[in-house]
């Protein structure tokens, strides 16, 4: 179970994202929304790097969550890769400024090193749906999947709400029903 001060820290985090943006997500700014002395942010945090990364890790266990109720029971395949494709998108969209942080944090390689290795675990978990459906190129399908969920995101980031067309597309391209 994590401390109270260091979730209060990552949910102030949360607004300052939303409202400042990565550029504006400075330890002085969380630590005044939190409410704590800025030597508090230390002893959770080594640097503003692990703050951020630490949102994406939060992110990213939210998107865990509900990807493994989506899944639950799914044997290996295109329907089980919507599920999961559909959870990650539903909270992409339901955690905008952890989703946006994300986005331009693509291009900071401090930040994007930390990142990718989630992306690429998602992939790797894919893998195994990719050959239950007979795809010779199991990890290279994996991959692009990986890809065409994060534009899809980015798309529905953009817009503010699901895009029906795009997650069809995305179905059709898995062969799902």
């Amino acid at each position: 179970m994590s401390h109270p001060t260091y979730e209060a820290l990552l949910d102030a985090g949360i607004v300052v994202a939303e409202r400042e943006g990565l550029a504006g997500l400075s330890v002085n700014r969380v630590v005044a929304e939190a409410g704590v002395a800025k030597g508090t942010f230390y002893v959770h945090f080594a640097d503003r790097e692990a703050f951020v990364d630490a949102l994406h890790a939060r992110f990213h266990a939210k998107v865990d969550t509900a990807a493994a109720a989506a899944i639950a029971g799914l044997e290996p395949g295109a329907e089980l890769l919507v599920a999961g494709v559909e959870a990650y998108l539903d909270v992409s969209l339901s955690d905008r400024a952890v989703k946006a942080l994300a986005l331009e944090a693509r291009t900071d390689p401090k930040l994007s090193t930390l990142m990718s290795a989630r992306h690429d675990r998602f992939a790797a978990l894919t893998t195994s749906s990719f050959k239950a459906m007979g795809w010779p190129d199991a990890p290279a399908a994996a991959q692009l999947l990986s890809a065409m969920t994060q534009e899809i995101a980015v798309r529905e980031f953009d817009a503010g709400r699901r895009l029906p067309a795009s997650r069809r597309a995305l179905r059709r391209y898995l062969g799902a029903t």
